[in-house]
């Protein structure tokens, strides 16, 4: 009877241990990290678009001369009674130098005093050049006076009077500078219709524009303010131009919609610009990409601490959060229950690879470990996570770097309208962080120009 209830006893009391046991691995659920608000816009990077128009100072001369009439200047000179007939006797010349144009008027100066009449005095008048373009896009030449090509006379007699012709040419530089000024802004607005050109280019940016069929990839420039280079004036070529500020992207899928229209903004003038122009992609990588990859490295196997306890990662999650990601993990074996971790997505544009640092347990599942696992807190699983969740985005930023080289290339934005340019530098930009996926920058940096054809 004894050996009965001591045989009662032991088997409550191996069910006891049994039930303790079973309360001992009593799975564990941490609390979901608190949900982060996400950054809504990838960083974009201004560009600058130039468009230049230029002319030879041989064709300015050419009209100049058509504008410019035989008759410079009559009227009074410096002495009382003193006439001067002053005639232009052959073609103005033009040149282009220090980024000034510099012109030689050809001259043939008769003196008048009463009946009286000198012969004809030859000489050149030089000048120097500047055009101006106002910020209601006027463009306007100013012209200084740099003295004569030739030697004069130190004196000449006409009748009674002894005059000194030199003087009365500085005396009549005014009147002279005034005329040719007036012409000089006719024919630089003729050859330059600054306005106009940069309207065309200004309206054609804002339309997307296909760029590669295969990849269905549209460029995209959202232009912001137009501002004027300093004149160029060398080598007898004469250049103005705008640069365009602007937003350049490229979008891969469905034509963009496009935006309303922004009207051409007032010239904004600068004594120089920022020329780099950057033609951004972004790159999605989605979650369930990086997933498709790590979870056959990492569930259903068997991982071990040094100190002999077993985990089984049974489930596996990653989702963005804030600018970090959140990886869930389910374990059995040594430890049963739900766990969470956080990192920094991170991407190495020298290797094209995509990886994850910083990885550690969230708050809410260090504080659940610190009272019941913390060895686990210490073990090798985070180490291992975060080697898996690496990745090789080689073939994808190549396809991104091939359609950013293309578009950087050549594009034509309208009818006798191109976008040329060369590539410098092929970098890596900004990394966003979404709920489903994470969107990498690739950007080409160099020079970029619009061209009339």
């Amino acid at each position: 009877m004894a050996l009965g209830r001591l045989g009662a006893l032991a088997g409550m009391a191996a069910l006891t241990l049994a039930l303790c046991s079973c309360a001992g691995v009593k799975p564990l659920t941490a609390e979901r990290p608190r949900d982060e608000a996400f950054r809504t816009e990838i960083k974009r990077e201004i560009s600058t678009i130039n468009v230049p128009i230029e002319a030879s100072t041989e064709d300015l001369a050419k009209v100049l001369n058509q504008t410019v009439g035989t008759e410079i200047y009559k009227g009074s000179a410096k002495y009382r009674g003193l006439t001067a007939d002053v005639l232009r006797n052959g073609p103005m010349t033009l040149n282009a130098a220090d980024n000034y144009l510099y012109l030689t008027v050809p001259i043939a100066m008769t003196l008048g005093y009463g009946m009286l009449e000198t012969p004809a005095i030859s000489f050149k008048l030089k000048f120097r050049l500047n055009a101006k373009v106002s910020t209601d896009w006027k463009l306007n030449v100013e012209i200084y006076y740099m003295g004569l090509s030739d030697l004069l006379a130190d004196e000449t007699r006409i009748g009674p009077i002894s005059i000194k012709p030199r003087g009365i040419v500085e005396g009549i530089t005014q009147p002279v500078q005034k005329a040719l000024s007036d012409a000089a802004s006719k024919v630089v607005n003729e050859k330059f219709p600054v306005k106009a050109e940069i309207a065309k280019a200004w309206t054609a940016t804002q339309k997307p524009v296909l760029l590669d069929k295969t990849y269905n990839a549209w460029l995209t420039l959202t232009p912001r303010e137009a501002v004027l280079c300093p004149l160029y004036a060398q080598n007898n070529r004469v250049r103005i131009s705008v640069g365009l500020t602007s937003f350049a992207e490229l979008v891969v899928g469905p034509e963009p919609a496009p935006r309303p229209p922004v009207p051409l903004p007032n010239l904004k003038l600068a004594n120089g610009i920022n020329r780099n122009f950057r033609i951004t992609l972004n790159t999605d990588l989605h979650y369930r990409d990086i997933l498709a990859i790590a979870t056959p490295l990492l569930l259903n196997r068997e991982f071990a601490d040094a100190d002999g306890k077993k985990i089984i990662l049974k489930d596996l999650d990653v989702y963005g959060n804030g600018d970090r990601l959140v990886v869930k993990v389910q374990t059995t074996g040594s430890l049963d229950g739900v766990f969470y971790l956080t990192c920094r997505p991170r991407f190495d544009p020298k290797t094209d690879r995509f990886f994850v640092e910083d990885l550690d347990f969230d708050l809410q599942t260090r504080s659940l470990l610190l009272q019941s696992a913390n060895w686990f807190l210490h073990g090798t699983i985070r180490g291992i996570i975060q080697d898996r969740l690496n990745m090789d985005l080689t073939e994808r930023v190549e396809q991104s770097r091939e359609i950013v080289r293309k578009a950087a290339a050549q594009v034509k934005l309208a009818d006798h309208l191109v976008m040329k340019g060369k590539v410098n530098a092929l970098k890596f930009g900004d990394i966003l962080v979404q709920k489903d996926k994470i969107s990498l920058q690739v950007y080409a940096e160099g020079e970029t120009a619009i061209f009339f054809q």
